[in-house]
């Protein structure tokens, strides 16, 4: 093994032990750096190749085949040994020679991409280190060798006692010294909670808290499933009350228990049990105290590795595989007389919870928890000032000031909402925290089609709670603030994203036409507003509470009254689908100037319909068409027999809500909502039917006259 000598802090040179190998260079920035080897990322023309990227701090990286760190120049590099032996761990198929892995150097983390470029195995991506409970006292010349390396505790089963001591620490850490996680002691607790017997005694009985109850209390965080589970209803309130058996609940419920004993904490609060489920009353009152219930918890605790109830967190034994490699006690020349060995390890990338990304590693390689896909779970993720989530790979902490995880790896924060943040600002720092809540919302699944805004409700009790500077919105409509209009009209379905092509839902009234909430699909909120000016004034809007709740289901009849330019009569027709890309499949385009055909985004699939005017004259328009209703209108097949193409000659009307300028051109971005007859009130009253955004020279629709129209 050749190399240069590495010079200690001292400047005298160091033993043989700190000499850099000329192919794996040690795995250190530092002798990657020192090689004058390094260059801006390029073609990989000689191995081993490294490289350089990013602007400011640099990463480097090491490129090189299996091959070439199996045959290492000399059988005394134990880095090129281990590198082989992670190679062989994880990639147990090979072609050695075409078969890639990239090292990436940095300053506080060491992790290598396998790339088993000669099969079909996937991408594995892992993070080398030194098990902390390996670490001994070493000579220098040894621990030098060894330290560029990060010391990390490997990571315990969930029901383990190092893993509890974790939460333990966590949590007191939070308590003790996180100013922004201070709670407020006079919120007064939640209607029922679960009093709970020491550890190890299986009694539970369901608790009604008295006036002053200031006990802290654990709130869960789950997925229910579709198996039977014991829930609180009318009949059976008097019988929980007096109590019953732990047995009797499903597992994941009695994990959140026996961790709630194991911390001290004698109640629990678990909605299938704390809220009476054939109560509607009960069942709005409580959800209309979401945001309180989860925000005063002490802890809540998160089921993340749990698809349904009845799926322990605690006793499932999956953790990132790990490769260990141990140089053993004086295998080095200049130390013969070393006592310890020293261990490197690799453990898979931990791709669950907070470090799951769609779009980055994860993607094609995990899919998200159960937790992460449905949405009553989004609030109360947001909401808890204390979370642990029992993940699929480890336990993750985090509460308002802290995110952290057993593996110590940074997590995902690209799809994390900064709560704190926002809230802190003013009105529209708020608005800007709930569009990105509903574009994280809407990608998540709901059992009970109705819950659709109550399961944000505890959100809504956020953003307009608290002591921010520059005030909150105060006038929620049907998932909107009147304090965005016009603006947060212009949602649009999100035709990028899988899930987007859901039909529209028939049956009971959910919400309005113009809320992203009568939609079962994910949206995009308008949220480029930067010289943008309105163009339409809203005049009235009316979306009137069902219930108790002011932020939960709203009652048939919501209507949005507006005063802007109005373009009629303008032509639309549909798109094959065989011609759009992506996961949508409802594409239409329209004509709103002479010949000029724009693709606009429709709400979901359109169909023609007639209808009977004040005058008694049959009329067409255009609506949505829901499930299961096509065949009430009079959508045409085309000459392959297709079904759902919408009528030639079928007609929608523009309605502009906005303007964006573009000095000093002469010309100006339009957003337009696409409106047909409202089935209800064909006459009088419009049904939205997507967005539009087209550009236009300024004065392109200065004589289109104002109307005021009606969106139901």
């Amino acid at each position: 093994m050749t190399g240069s000598t590495l010079e200690d802090p001292n400047g005298s040179p160091m033993s043989k032990l700190g000499s850099w190998c000329e192919v794996c260079f040690n795995i250190s920035e530092t002798a990657a750096v020192e090689s004058g080897q390094a260059v801006e990322d390029g073609d990989y023309d000689e191995l081993p190749h490294i490289s350089w990227f990013g602007i400011g701090d640099r990463t480097y990286r090491i490129y090189g085949t299996f091959q070439l760190f199996k045959e290492t120049p000399s059988p005394d590099c134990h880095f090129c040994k281990f590198l082989s032996a992670v190679a062989d761990g994880f990639v147990p198929v090979q072609n050695s020679h075409v078969d890639a892995m990239i090292i990436y150097l940095e300053e506080e983390c060491i992790s290598i991409e396998l790339r088993p470029l000669g099969s079909t195995e996937e991408r594995v991506y892992v993070h080398v280190y030194r098990p902390a409970d390996t670490v001994t006292e070493q000579s220098a010349a040894v621990s030098a060798a060894y330290e560029h390396i990060p010391v990390l505790p490997d990571i315990d089963l969930p029901n383990s006692e190092n893993s509890f001591n974790y939460l333990k620490t966590c949590l007191q850490t939070c308590v003790d010294t996180h100013d922004e996680c201070r709670q407020d002691a006079s919120s007064p607790p939640p209607r029922r909670l679960l009093r709970l017997g020491p550890l190890g005694d299986s009694s539970v009985r369901l608790y009604e808290t008295p006036a002053g109850f200031r006990e802290p209390y654990v709130a869960l965080s789950y997925c229910w499933g579709r198996s039977a589970t014991l829930k609180t209803t009318s009949a059976n309130l008097a019988e929980l009350t007096a109590g019953f058996d732990v047995a009797r609940l499903p597992a994941a419920i009695r994990d959140a228990i026996r961790v709630t004993q194991r911390l001290g904490v004698k109640y629990i609060w678990i909605d299938a049990l704390c809220i009476v489920q054939d109560s509607r009353s009960d069942w709005e009152e409580q959800s209309a105290r979401m945001c309180a219930i989860y925000e005063q918890a002490y802890l809540t605790v998160a089921a993340a590795s749990s698809p349904a109830a009845d799926v322990s967190f605690a006793e499932h034994a999956a953790r990132p595989p790990t490769v260990r490699y141990r140089i053993p006690a004086g295998a080095h020349e200049e130390e013969r007389g070393e006592t310890a060995e020293v261990v490197l390890a690799a453990r898979a990338e931990c791709t669950s919870g907070h470090h799951y990304n769609p779009t980055g590693r994860s993607a094609g390689r995990a899919a998200p928890e159960s937790i992460l896909t449905r949405a009553w779970t989004l609030q109360e993720s947001v909401l808890a000032t204390r979370c642990a989530a029992f993940s699929t790979d480890e336990l993750q902490w985090r509460c308002r000031a802290l995110a952290a995880c057993e593996c110590e790896m940074p997590p995902d924060f690209r799809r994390d909402l900064d709560v704190a943040a926002h809230m802190d600002g003013g009105a529209d720092q708020r608005l800007r925290l709930f569009d990105q809540v509903v574009e994280q919302y809407t990608q998540r699944a709901l059992t009970v089609a109705s819950d659709k805004l109550p399961a944000l409700s505890g959100i809504c009790q956020m953003i307009v709670g608290g002591d921010g500077d520059g005030g909150a919105p105060s006038r929620y409509l049907a998932g909107l603030w009147h304090e965005a209009l016009p603006y947060c009209l212009l949602w649009e379905r999100a035709t990028d994203v899988e899930g987007s092509d859901v039909p529209i839902p028939a049956g009971r009234y959910r919400a309005p036409s113009f809320s992203w909430a009568s939609l079962d699909c994910p949206v995009y909120a308008f949220a480029d507003r930067q010289d943008v000016r309105a163009s339409a004034e809203v005049l009235d809007c009316v979306a009137t509470p069902a219930g108790a709740d002011p932020f939960g289901a709203v009652a048939p009849g919501a209507s949005l009254t507006a005063r802007g330019r109005l373009v009629v009569g303008v032509p639309v027709y549909q798109v094959d689908e065989d011609e759009g890309g992506g996961p949508y499949r409802y594409r239409y385009r329209v004509r709103p100037r002479g010949t000029r055909d724009e693709e606009f985004v429709a709400d979901g699939p359109l169909e023609a319909f007639e209808y009977g005017d004040a005058d008694g004259q049959v009329r067409r328009s255009v609506r949505r068409r829901r499930r299961g209703e096509g065949e009430n209108g009079i959508a045409e097949k085309d000459n392959e027999g297709k079904e759902g193409l919408l009528e030639t000659g079928s007609m929608v009307s523009l309605f502009i809500v906005a303007r964006r300028r573009h000095p000093p051109n002469d010309f100006s971005t339009y957003y337009f909502l696409a409106l047909g007859a409202a089935a209800a009130a064909p006459d009088t009253a419009f049904e939205r039917l997507g967005t539009v955004g087209l550009g236009f020279g300024h004065h392109d629709f200065d004589n289109v006259p104002e109307r005021t129209v009606t969106i139901l």
